[in-house]
């Protein structure tokens, strides 16, 4: 597993087009307030997380850390320009179309938050999902001067497709109360610079105090946060801090929010930076590679938060084998190369790979990017050999071969977004060239029909049976065997 910075050494920015609606041009806190057209840079790290501060589940909190699922994404970015490119037709011969419309909106989301960073005076440790069962807008925050800007991000590859977008975006981010609606339509290209379009900012007071207002969006900020960078435990700590915001917290809740209080405050491990502590937890990403993910320890207390003011400005830079990245919302993110200058706070040995901490829902929230990375990591956990990634290489529809003993296999993933299908969804039908291999097909969906499969040799691994695999990671070679048996 690659850091972000291994992916795009040389390339921390990009540059994207930006169509600006002139209704919005009096409202932004920038010097040119007569420019519709404008170029601005991106930072790598900072798409990515804003990206996870608004796609992760708030009230489903994961140890899984999904920061480095989406850190995949950045290796279809295009490195050899300083425009922001995405590679299209490798991603839809790798992985097919439905992984290139998650990417997409993916993108779409993360590029929202830089735009608006860009534009507006936003405070970044308010950037919250909006949640609901309706069709709302994706995003809200708090400006500087407390008005609520609220946003709806759409993500497309073309313009055709951008177009049937807007009319959507539009009535979605009306769907929420705030001073400034914006819909944000993202345009991904691979020939050209990428390009979005803010538009149509009607007007509609909100009811909440404005402060109250931003101590809430923080504290779901910090919630969806800390899922997204696999630390449940903070992610529902700052849960149970929204709803004591909100005044709808129990007393059961209460009462586990101070005892988790108490035992991260006194028993976490503490990391000291730029003269603040930070506490937080360390997870091994491969190799002898290793990150700590935590937060100011001002921000754990109820006070603490409620008097928290934002850094002046984000932070990055390299120190003793280490990268430090400080984002102002107070938290720190560090990849360390040199473990042992940290043993004096962490057992390093009881420090777990990341990918140890996988469930089924976090499956149904990756790419196959994504997907296939963990299971090279099971294959490796279960002494397979010649792991090889070939979804490039051929039209087969396989994306891994493996060796086990004397034994070939071929794998194909598929992460749907639907649980159940009815007939086998796989190439493998069409290539029967593999005698004396094993061709696995894995999906998260439960396959309902495998007489077509058992005829032409096929192994499924689906839901069911990859919720026991990702439980008992070394028992890949027990469901092979049970499955032959059947």
């Amino acid at each position: 597993m690659a850091f972000i910075r291994d992916l795009a050494t040389h390339f921390m920015n990009r540059q994207i087009s930006v169509e600006i609606d002139p209704l919005l041009l009096p409202d932004l806190n920038t010097l040119d307030k007569v420019t519709t057209s404008r170029t601005i840079s991106i930072n790598l790290y900072k798409l990515i997380y804003s990206i996870g501060a608004i796609q992760t589940r708030r009230f489903a909190p994961s140890n899984r850390m999904k920061f480095l699922d989406k850190a995949d994404l950045v290796e279809k970015i295009y490195s050899n320009t300083n425009e922001f490119r995405i590679k299209i037709a490798e991603i839809r011969q790798a992985t097919g179309s439905e992984t290139l419309k998650t990417i997409s909106e993916d993108f779409g989301v993360g590029i929202s938050v830089a735009i608006s960073e860009k534009l507006f005076n936003i405070k970044t440790s308010t950037i919250q999902r909006i949640y609901g069962n309706t069709k709302r807008p994706d995003w809200k925050c708090q400006m500087v001067d407390d008005r609520v800007l609220v946003v709806e991000s759409k993500g497309a590859i073309s313009i055709q497709t951008s177009n049937r977008q807007q009319a959507n975006a539009i009535a979605q981010k009306n769907r929420e109360t705030g001073d400034i609606k914006v819909a944000s339509l993202t345009i991904l290209n691979e020939d050209r610079i990428s390009a979005s379009r803010f538009i149509d900012p009607p007007i509609s007071n909100g009811e909440t105090s404005p402060i109250m207002e931003n101590h809430i969006l923080r504290a779901g900020h910090y919630a969806s946060v800390f899922s997204f960078l696999g630390n449940s435990r903070l992610s529902k700590y700052y849960s149970q801090m929204r709803k004591r915001l909100e005044g709808s917290i129990t007393l059961t809740e209460q009462n586990l929010k101070n005892r988790d209080f108490k035992d991260l405050l006194f028993n976490g491990p503490i990391v000291n930076y730029a003269n603040k502590n930070f506490v937080g937890s360390f997870y091994k990403i491969g190799g002898q590679k290793f990150l700590f993910v935590g937060i100011d320890r001002e921000l754990l207390s109820y006070e603490g938060f409620l008097n928290f003011r934002e850094y002046e400005e984000d932070l990055d830079m390299e120190n003793s084998n280490s990268h430090y990245i400080l984002y102002k919302d107070g938290v720190l993110i560090i990849e360390i190369n040199d473990i042992e200058q940290y043993s004096d706070i962490v057992d390093i040995q009881t420090i777990n790979n990341y990918q140890d901490k996988i469930t089924i829902s976090d499956i149904d929230e990756m790419n196959e990017l994504s997907f296939s990375k963990f299971f090279k990591y099971i294959l490796e956990k279960n002494h397979f050999t010649e792991i090889t990634d070939v979804s490039l290489r051929n039209d087969t529809g396989v994306d891994l071969s493996a060796k086990y003993n004397d034994i070939k296999c071929f794998f194909e993933f598929k992460i749907l977004k639907r649980k159940k299908i009815s007939l086998l969804e796989s190439k493998f039908l069409n290539n029967h060239n593999y005698e004396n291999s094993k061709l696995i097909f894995i999906t998260n969906a439960i396959v309902n029909n495998n007489d077509l499969a058992r005829n032409l040799n096929i192994i499924i691994i689906d839901r069911n049976k990859l919720e026991y695999l990702i439980k008992n990671k070394t028992s890949l070679q027990e469901i092979l065997d049970l499955q032959k048996n059947n």
